[in-house]
């Protein structure tokens, strides 16, 4: 009976595994060049936004859809399908914290960390309907 429940949602677990990682990948990076480095809110999070993508493509390759395919054509397709679609969220991303943090003031380093939850299920979502479609 396990085996059976960790075939059918292997995929969301590993993902939630490592979009936790990611989560606080991104919430760390912000917080060290923001609170510490004190880079502005919105150059913060491109930093923290790209740092934490390119860990997520990777995983997520490995890991998660566990994509054997390492052809040429076929990493540069699902590279950039995954930066442009990260790159869509993560204007999401930019948006959330423009107008929690800097306009309504809200706590820079939790809005970040909900954001991120919010963008990890998007994420998740693109990358199991569109990204690595063709590796399952």
């Amino acid at each position: 009976m396990l085996n059976r429940l960790w075939e059918k949602y292997r995929t969301f677990i590993v993902y939630m595994v490592f979009g936790l990682m990611a989560t606080l990948l991104e919430t760390f990076m912000y917080w060290l060049f923001y609170e510490v480095i004190g880079l502005s809110n919105m150059v913060s999070t491109v930093i923290a936004i790209f740092i934490t993508i390119t860990f997520a493509f990777f995983t997520n390759k490995i890991f998660v859809y566990r994509s054997r395919a390492w052809g040429f054509s076929t990493v540069i397709r699902e590279l950039l399908s995954f930066y442009w679609f990260r790159a869509l969220t993560g204007l999401f991303n930019m948006g959330f914290m423009y107008v929690t943090v800097d306009v309504l003031a809200w706590w820079p380093v939790g809005m970040k960390a909900i954001a991120a939850v919010l963008v990890g299920i998007m994420n998740y979502l693109l990358g199991k309907l569109v990204i690595f479609r063709r590796a399952r």
